[in-house]
């Protein structure tokens, strides 16, 4: 319902092609499988999402915080259906609040900074992007920080961060076991259409070798 209406706003202030809502699916809850359902809950009831187990344990720590810090800032609050976060309430302060919330921004930032290898610098443009369009817009008046609530430029940090990591540590996970190089390389010493790989190897006793008896010469 806040989605819709969001749009609608951007429909009607003309700033529909400029600026595009958060995230389309939600990136923290996910629907339980009806198979999952406790006797208390009713279909469609959701849970938070687990993130990709198959992540280092490291990484994996700085994308929870990452979507902690996300959250807090964007959706924790609800008021009749429409969710919105800390920065919304912060950015109501004219420049101070607006700074702050950028403080705050680029304090998500330097935490997914902290991953293994660091941020791709394409990702960190991208992100930095996020945050320079969200103060941006934030500076005006009311209708910025309308826009700020909807356009949620740390969800769509943390959704970045997590997609850049699961393609990083992703492909590894999912190599089956047979296309193992060690493992082709066996298999491949002796075709399967050899002999030798259907009917095992028949050996056959070899008699001893045969000792002539030497005749005694007078």
């Amino acid at each position: 319902m806040s989605s819709l209406a969001y749009n609608y706003f951007l429909k009607k202030t003309q700033l529909d092609h400029i600026v595009q809502t958060g995230p389309t699916d939600d990136p923290y809850f996910e629907t339980i499988p009806d198979n999952e359902l406790h006797f208390y809950q009713r279909h469609g009831a959701k849970r938070r999402r687990k993130l990709p187990s198959f992540i280092p344990e490291k990484d994996l720590k700085i994308l929870e915080s990452v979507k902690t810090q996300a959250y807090r800032l964007d959706l924790q609050l609800s008021i009749a259906g429409y969710r919105f976060g800390w920065a919304g309430i912060i950015g109501l302060f004219p420049w101070i609040g607006d700074l702050f919330a950028l403080f705050l921004a680029l304090n998500v930032l330097n935490t997914a900074r902290e991953i293994e290898g660091g941020l791709p610098k394409i990702l960190e443009g991208e992100m930095m992007f996020n945050i320079a369009l969200d103060f941006g817009i934030g500076l005006i008046p009311f209708v910025g920080d309308l826009i700020n609530i909807m356009y949620k430029c740390n969800s769509r940090n943390f959704v970045l961060l997590e997609k850049h990591l699961v393609h990083k540590y992703g492909q590894a996970h999912t190599v089956p076991v047979s296309t193992e190089p060690e493992k082709l390389e066996k298999i491949s010493e002796v075709p399967p259409t050899h002999p030798a790989a259907t009917h095992p190897a028949t050996t056959h006793p070899v008699p001893p070798p045969v000792e002539h008896e030497k005749k005694e010469t007078v």
